[in-house]
């Protein structure tokens, strides 16, 4: 539903953005129908939507750093005010500058994302020269971490179905069947990316190594603990959001666009999510 609310003011810490794009991700698919109600209580009519782009129109008096006028990236939280809209209100703490050689829609894909797949190499403690195996290697977050590995210096291999082998090769330089049973479980480190995949992902990983996972692992998945889970959701943070938009921009970072929507075209744009579109479903507002 399209409706017309007040223009809302920024407070102390926050700026209000013009949003020109929005991403719809996954996670807005499960809030629509209430699935989240229980862990994300949300004040009916909400906003969805967690990523945008867009241009500073207002800040609150505090808040330095940022001009009106500035082109921006914003990591909305999940509380009804999202980016799904012509304008919206973030803290500081959520935003970096969009670097002028990228569009808003580029911009838009890279937030959660982004943050996202840094935050689990981080959890982790990857070094260089480590192997990685990341599940989900072709969706977003899976995305951004094997190209974050390859910016640290580590080496990702990338888990996915049989028939997307080459594609993940042609990303990551090294992948893998995550369905095929493993020779031995070779890997200190994985990241799961993707629920269906994550107990084949832990018969990867030997015993006593580390999983960040962004998705539930299923019961029984890690039988005898004999690895480490972590269990992670990302949490906004501006000077990591900065390094994810800058990296974006040197090429070191790159988010495939599948489709593009108008905002009010955001019933289409979830259907083509659902509907399993290999790359960012992205709105124009």
């Amino acid at each position: 539903m399209i409706d017309e609310v007040p223009i809302p003011k920024p407070g102390a810490g926050e700026v209000l953005i013009k949003i020109e794009a929005s991403a719809v991700n996954p996670f807005d698919l499960m809030v629509r129908p209430g699935f989240m109600a229980q862990f994300i209580p949300l004040d009916l009519p909400a906003v969805l939507g967690g990523d945008a782009a867009g241009v500073v129109m207002d800040k609150g008096s505090d808040v330095s750093g940022f001009s009106v006028g500035d082109r921006v990236i914003a990591d909305f939280a999940t509380n009804g005010k999202g980016a799904y809209a012509e304008l919206g209100v973030v803290p500081i703490t959520a935003v970096a500058k969009l670097p002028a050689n990228l569009s808003f829609e580029q911009g838009a894909t890279l937030p959660k994302a982004g943050l996202t797949g840094r935050q689990t190499v981080d959890a982790l403690g990857v070094r260089a020269g480590a192997r990685v195996l990341i599940s989900g290697g072709l969706g977003a977050v899976g995305r951004a971490a094997i190209q974050y590995l390859q910016e640290i210096g580590a080496k990702p291999v990338a888990g996915v179905r049989p028939e997307r082998i080459e594609e993940a090769r042609q990303l990551a330089g090294d992948a893998l069947d995550i369905t095929a049973p493993p020779a031995g479980a070779t890997f200190d480190y994985a990241i799961s990316a993707a629920a269906p995949m994550a107990t084949h992902l832990i018969q990867h990983v030997r015993d006593g190594g580390q999983v960040a996972s962004i998705v539930p692992v299923p019961e029984g998945a890690n039988a005898g603990n004999r690895v480490r889970i972590q269990e992670l959701y990302h949490r906004a943070d501006a000077a990591t959001l900065e390094a994810v938009a800058n990296a974006a921009a040197r090429g070191a970072l790159m988010i495939p666009i599948a489709k593009t929507f108008r905002l009010e075209q955001v019933g289409a744009a979830h259907a083509a999510v659902a509907a399993g579109s290999r790359g960012k479903v992205v709105l124009k507002h």
